[in-house]
């Protein structure tokens, strides 16, 4: 049918689900989750574009989102790089994320009592992250612990709150993806397991508790240490 001349051309583009440029910048952050890109390692749109099956447009695209979000650094003369990671930057950066969490503590408890069912989908997610333990995929483990903690923000019912968290997750991804193995995978199962139980009783001081245990693993690895490992075993194999 021809389109009538006398409608209001559209002022926006219509939104799609999931668009290439999404998925391309989900498939770079799973690569890094898996150390096939290490902090500082420079991205090269043309590889990328061919590894993924796609054009170089949308692959552009996704590394300028990315570099929106503080995970890819555009250096002149140097291209695209994959953000660096070092102690200092990683405890920076889990002091925000500790904040945004407790706040979202304090917010979900707000209503408590909570019923059974509004804890359902962070559940679930404890769930999910559990089964992701079992499997050998670095990626897979790291959005399972993304989703979790993901949930535990969104269900503050804050926007704002889940917004800001949602714009550091995927330079929490890279950061997980050094150091998913510095703790059992069934810790931190069972700590995801207490922190919802202490929502569940609307134990506020008990759920601050299990959260900042939960997020201190961070100062018992070396970051700098942990990219060089990686970088030689990289080179070796």
């Amino acid at each position: 049918m021809p389109e009538d001349p006398y409608l209001e051309p559209r002022r926006l583009a219509q939104v799609h689900p999931r668009t290439m440029v999404e998925q391309a910048a989900e498939a770079v952050v799973a690569a890094a989750a898996r150390g096939v890109f290490l902090p500082g390692d420079r991205l090269v749109e043309a590889e990328i574009a061919r590894e993924l099956g796609i054009s170089r447009v949308p692959v552009r695209e996704a590394l300028r989102l990315l570099e929106s979000q503080g995970i890819v650094v555009s250096t002149p003369y140097k291209g695209m790089r994959l953000m660096q990671v070092t102690s200092r930057m990683v405890a920076e950066l889990m002091r925000v994320r500790t904040a945004l969490e407790s706040l979202a503590l304090k917010e979900i408890l707000a209503d408590s009592p909570l019923p059974a069912e509004r804890l359902m989908p962070l559940r679930r997610a404890a769930q999910r992250y559990e089964e992701a333990g079992e499997g050998r995929d670095t990626a897979v483990l790291v959005a399972a612990d993304e989703s979790f903690h993901g949930e535990l923000c969104r269900l503050s019912g804050n926007r704002v709150l889940h917004g800001l968290w949602l714009s550091v997750a995927r330079q929490l991804s890279v950061v997980w993806g050094l150091g998913h193995d510095v703790r059992p995978k069934s810790r931190t199962g069972g700590e995801h397991r207490e922190l919802i139980e202490c929502l569940a009783r609307g134990d506020e001081a008990g759920a601050q508790d299990a959260l900042n245990r939960h997020l201190d693993w961070h100062g018992e690895l070396d970051f700098e240490a942990a990219v060089e490992k990686r970088r030689q075993a990289k080179q070796r194999g």
